[in-house]
C-alpha cells in the first residue's frame, strides 16, 4: 500500500472546453481534495492555448498544452517526451496515467505501456470517414493494452469486450451532472409559432440525422405545424454529407451549424429528438433530460441505460417510422411530462452524483497502483 498520495497525469484531446472537458476538470479538483497530486496535459489541434488552461489555473492546477499537428505527427509525442523528462528530472515522474480519448489513449500506450498503471476512460467511437475508422483502429489496439479500461455505459463495456478488451480490464463509471454547463441559464431562443424539435450532435452517420431528415415527409404530413431544428457541425463520408444537405433544404428544417451552448434550443422547443443508430452514453439526451425536456430517443446503446428514471423520455424502435411517429404524437400531448422540476429530480439521482464518481476513480486507480 503507498504510503503517500501518488501523482496522477490526465492526458486529454480536443479542440473546446466542452462538457468533457468540464467534468475531466471537477474530477482533477476532487482529486487534489483528496490529497492527490495532478497534472493536466492537453493535446491541442492549433496554436495557442487550449480552452482548459485557463479553467484549470483558476482551480490552482499544473496544465500544459501540447501542439498536436495532426494524425499520428511525431511533434507532439516528442513534446510529451520532453515534458516527461524534466517532470523526471525534478522527482516528480507520474505514478499512473489517465488517458481521455483515441488520441490520448494512444500518446499513454506510448508513455505508460508496461512501464506504468494507466486506466483509459472511453466515450465511445465515431464513424466519419476513413481517418475516423484508422483512428479507431489505432484506439482499439491501445485500449487492449490498457490496464483498466472505464467506460460510460454497460452498452460501450460490451461493445468493448466484442472488440478484444479483456473483460477483466473493464470498468463502468457513467458521467455526472459535473459534465453540464453551470448556472445561470441563458435565454431560450425565439421561435416562431408552431411546435418545434430539435436534433442536436455531429452530422455523422451513427447519429441517425440522414434517417430522421429522410423520414421527415411523413412526419411534417403527419404533424403540418411541426418544425425541426438541427444544430451540429457537418461530418462523415462525402456521399452522406450530400444527402444530409438535401434533407436540410425541405421545408420546415432548419439547420443551426455548430453551437457550443445548445442551451438556447433546448429550452425553447417542444421535445428533442435523438435516432442514434449507436451512442455510448448520449450528451443530449443528458442535457435535455436535466432541463426537464422531453425527449425521443432510440433505444440503443447507453441511451435506454440514460433515460432510466426521466418519465419525460421515450424509448422509439431504431429505424421504425411508425414508433418514431407514436412517440413524437406522445411527447407533443398537452399533459406528457416536462418542467424544471423533472429536470432536477433527474439530474439528482445519486449515479449522477460527481464526489461518487470520484470515489469509484480513486478505487480504481489505488486498486492498479497496489497491483504494481
Amino acid at each position: 500500500m503507498l504510503s503517500t498520495k501518488p501523482r496522477v497525469l490526465i492526458l486529454r484531446s480536443s479542440l473546446h472546453y466542452g462538457g468533457i472537458e468540464r467534468q475531466l476538470l471537477d474530477h482533477a479538483r476532487r482529486l487534489v481534495a483528496e490529497g492527490w497530486r495532478v497534472d493536466l496535459v492537453c493535446c491541442l489541434r492549433g496554436e495557442g492555448e487550449h480552452p482548459l488552461a485557463p479553467a484549470a489555473r483558476e482551480q490552482g492546477l499544473h496544465v500544459t498544452t501540447l501542439h498536436d499537428p495532426g494524425p499520428l505527427h511525431p511533434a507532439v509525442w516528442q513534446q510529451l517526451r520532453a515534458w516527461w523528462g524534466q517532470r523526471s528530472a525534478r522527482g516528480e515522474r507520474p505514478d499512473i496515467v489517465h488517458s481521455c480519448d483515441y488520441r490520448s489513449d494512444v500518446l499513454a500506450w506510448r508513455v505508460a505501456g508496461g512501464r506504468l498503471p494507466w486506466v483509459a476512460e472511453s466515450h465511445g467511437h465515431t464513424r466519419e470517414g476513413r481517418a475516423m475508422r484508422l483512428w479507431n483502429a489505432c484506439d482499439r489496439q491501445a485500449l487492449r493494452q490498457a490496464n483498466a479500461v472505464v467506460c460510460v455505459s454497460y452498452a460501450w463495456e460490451t461493445s468493448l469486450a466484442a472488440m478484444g478488451v479483456a473483460a477483466d480490464r473493464l470498468h463502468v463509471i457513467g458521467n455526472t451532472m459535473a459534465i453540464l454547463a453551470g448556472e445561470p441559464l441563458p435565454a431560450p431562443a425565439v421561435l416562431p409559432a408552431g411546435r418545434h424539435f430539435l436534433f442536436a450532435g455531429r452530422l455523422s452517420p451513427e447519429k441517425g440525422v440522414d434517417w430522421l431528415l429522410a423520414s421527415w415527409p411523413q412526419l411534417s404530413k403527419r404533424f403540418p405545424d411541426l418544425q425541426l431544428w438541427v444544430a451540429g457541425g457537418m461530418t462523415g463520408p462525402g456521399d452522406f454529407q450530400r444527402r444530409v444537405l438535401a434533407g436540410l433544404q425541405q421545408t420546415n428544417v432548419h439547420w443551426l451549424g455548430f453551437q457550443t451552448d445548445i442551451r438556447p434550443w433546448l429550452l425553447a422547443v417542444s421535445a428533442v429528438v435523438v435516432p442514434s443508430r449507436q451512442e455510448a452514453w448520449g450528451m443530449t439526451v443528458f442535457e435535455a433530460l436535466a432541463l426537464g425536456i422531453p425527449v425521443v430517443a432510440a433505444g440503443v446503446g447507453g441511451l435506454p441505460q440514460l433515460c432510466r428514471g426521466a418519465p419525460h423520455a421515450i424509448l422509439s424502435t431504431p429505424g421504425s417510422v411508425s414508433s418514431l411517429l407514436a412517440s413524437l404524437e406522445a411527447v407533443l400531448a398537452p399533459d406528457f411530462p416536462r418542467g424544471p422540476d423533472l429536470g432536477l429530480a433527474y439530474r439528482s439521482q445519486s449515479r449522477f452524483d460527481p464526489a461518487s464518481r470520484t470515489r469509484e476513480w480513486l478505487a480504481l486507480y489505488t486498486h492498479l497502483l497496489d497491483r504494481r
